[in-house]
């Protein structure tokens, strides 16, 4: 039995903005995730609205996401394969971060599991667009849409320096109309699907070792 770590924000956690819910669990990509792999693995959902890698927020409790790792990272071990999806919060101009930055942090976050023995997989963010219209544009700034654009190529840069797993989210899907930062059902199920492929191509390593 492999158990794989999905680690995000609110694109795992699945929020659905139109409504101010949650996606059911067979609706967003970790659960899809889990369905696709079968039975020999065990997928771990840990999503939370507003994380970021390692920033404290005067709006949301909870979200600095390194220390929650290392407590993640105890309480599901042994992990085979850490999924980690983070940076747009981090791109918030409350922050003051930039790309490269934010892509340290992530490689800070996703060493906590790889410490620990997990494979590591780094997803990149799709991009923000149409923040000026979307209803989180104040929380956010309008900065935050340039540096998600900017942040795949960083984090690719990361992974690949790291010899970890890298997929690019962006060219796979897109957030939603409604605020174009969240990801509609839809393109969970395609997220799943690459993500799926993926994991089994670090399984075979895993089991050639």
């Amino acid at each position: 039995m492999k158990t794989i770590l999905c680690y995000g924000d609110s694109n795992t956690w699945g929020y659905e903005p139109e409504r101010d819910g949650r996606l059911a669990w067979d609706q967003r990509w970790p659960g899809i995730l889990q369905d696709k792999l079968g039975p020999g693995y065990r997928v771990i959902e840990n999503g939370l609205c507003g994380r970021t890698t390692c920033h404290e927020s005067k709006r949301e409790p909870f979200v600095n996401g390194y220390p929650e790792a290392r407590v993640c990272a105890e309480v599901n071990a042994p992990l085979s394969i850490a999924v980690v999806m983070l940076g747009t919060n981090d791109c918030k101009d409350e922050y003051g971060s930039d790309p490269a930055r934010i892509a340290e942090d992530v490689k800070a976050v996703a060493k906590v599991f790889r410490e620990r023995g997990a494979k590591i997989l780094i997803l990149s963010p799709a991009p923000i667009r149409g923040l000026e219209k979307s209803p989180f544009r104040d929380e956010f700034g309008l900065g935050a849409e340039e540096k998600s654009r900017r942040l795949p190529h960083c984090l690719q840069k990361m992974a690949e320096e790291m010899g970890w797993q890298f997929l690019e989210a962006g060219s796979l899907v897109k957030p939603g109309d409604y605020d174009g930062i969240h990801l509609p059902a839809g393109e969970h199920a395609r997220l799943a699907e690459a993500v799926a492929g993926k994991i089994r191509e670090l399984s075979k390593d895993i089991d050639q070792k």
